[in-house]
This record gives structure tokens, sequence and C-alpha cells, in this order.
């Protein structure tokens, strides 16, 4: 897009940068504007967590507005994102300072201490599910789910909160996710959530998943979705129902 200059100059793609030179990054046009539905919901030692809107991508580099592109406009220039969300996913992304508190991360992570709470809206009447199957990912556009059972890091627990109509209000928890594993699991237990345009039927309305809670060692964020649906002290009731492993 012409917004790295080194020495003054657009270099190509692959090019080489040299001890001495300057490298200038300017801020797309539009960022600021993005940084609007991009807010700090939290901040502890050395983490934030932030607000991700639907329809925004997490990671720069994909086309259109990002999360990530965002960092500079909320003073936090040099941090770097820990986790991701897919573009129709809404909620809460985690950023860190440095090196030393995405390693820290990663290690509560490995260990069983990162607990990721999702809302979602799944279709059917859902009950109680302990999802295990292991998750082939091949970067294509589709994951599939086998028929092998995955660490337990890797599985997703749900438990209905409410009926919608004929559909389930449910409480996913993960610990360290890959990517579409709640998407995906859900599918394939035949109940795909509301609005999923690759696992579903791709309603309007957009996505019904968004990152409501994380909890780590030291820190803890909430960002309750924008749904009429959606009764937070239920919520709170049933996060607290989860078996504690």
């Amino acid at each position: 897009a012409g917004l790295v200059l080194v020495d003054g100059r657009p270099l190509a793609k692959g090019g080489l940068v040299r001890p001495g030179q300057f490298v200038s990054v300017d801020e797309p046009e539009g960022a600021a504007a993005a940084a609007a539905g991009v807010t700090v919901v939290a901040e502890g030692e050395g983490f934030v967590a932030l607000a991700k809107p639907g329809g925004v991508h997490t990671v720069a580099g994909r086309g259109g507005t990002s999360l990530e592109a965002c960092l500079p406009g909320l003073g936090l220039a040099g941090w770097a994102l820990l986790n991701r969300l897919d573009f129709p996913t809404s909620g809460l992304v985690l950023a860190a300072a440095g090196e030393r508190e995405a390693a820290l991360y990663k290690g509560w992570q490995d260990a069983g201490q990162v607990r990721k709470w999702y809302l979602a809206l799944a279709r059917g009447s859902v009950g109680v599910l302990e999802l295990a199957g292991r998750i082939l990912d091949d970067r294509r556009r589709v994951v599939r789910v086998t028929g092998q059972e995955d660490v337990p890091l890797r599985r997703t627990a749900v438990r209905p909160v409410r009926s919608v109509g004929p559909d389930t209000l449910v409480l996913a928890r993960i610990l360290k996710g890959r990517r579409h594993q709640i998407r995906a699991h859900m599918a394939q237990a035949g109940h795909p959530l509301a609005g999923d345009p690759v696992y579903g039927a791709g309603e309007a309305g957009g996505l019904f998943l968004h990152h409501w809670r994380l909890d780590m060692p030291g820190f803890t964020a909430e960002l309750p979705p924008e749904w009429e649906f959606v009764d937070v002290r239920a919520v709170e009731a049933v996060r607290l129902s989860f078996p504690a492993s």
C-alpha cells in the first residue's frame, strides 16, 4: 500500500533493509475510524484485553481494517497479539507488552491455566457436550473434525444457558484452541452456529459467536455481547457449574 518507506522511498516486497537505513511506517487511512470499534477492556501487568468487533480482521495484511493496525492509536505500539478471532467472530483478544509476557502466557496455556469462554447461538436443542474430536487443519477454508480424540487442552466443553426459540444459547470453554475449533465441533455435533457462513447456513445477521471472558493467573477480562437474549447473571451461573478441569 506504499505505507512503509525506507530512506523516504518505497521498497519492494522482499527487499533487504541494511544497517543505518531509516524505516518509517505511515498509518493507513481509516485506522482512526477502525479504532472507534476497538477498545481496551481490561489492563493488567503487561497484558491488555481488547474488544474486537465482528467483521474486523485480528491481524493486519488480510485487507480491510484490523485490530492489529489499531494498536498504535490505543497507545500500544510494539505490543503483540496473543490470540486471534475469526473475521466474523467478536469479543476479547489479548495482547502482551513484550517477549516476557508472551512467554508467560504460552506457559500458562500449556499448563491449562488459560480459560477462554465463548457465547454462541447454536441451532437446535443443545445439552451438555464434551467435544473431543481432533481437528485436522490443513489451512484450507474448512477444517475437519476427525474420529480421533484430541488432547484435553484442545477440547470444547459446552453447556446450555437458555432456549432462544428453537435454538440454544450456549457457553463454551476452551483452553488452547485450534482454528475454527468451536464452530467445527458444534457443526460436527449437529448444532452449527447461527450465521456461520462456513459450517452452517450463513443466515443474515452475522455469526453468533463471541469471546465473552478470559481467565488466567492474575488477570480476568469480560466483554458481554450486545445480544438482547443474553442475561449475564445466567451466563455466570452456568460458568460456575463447569468442572474445575
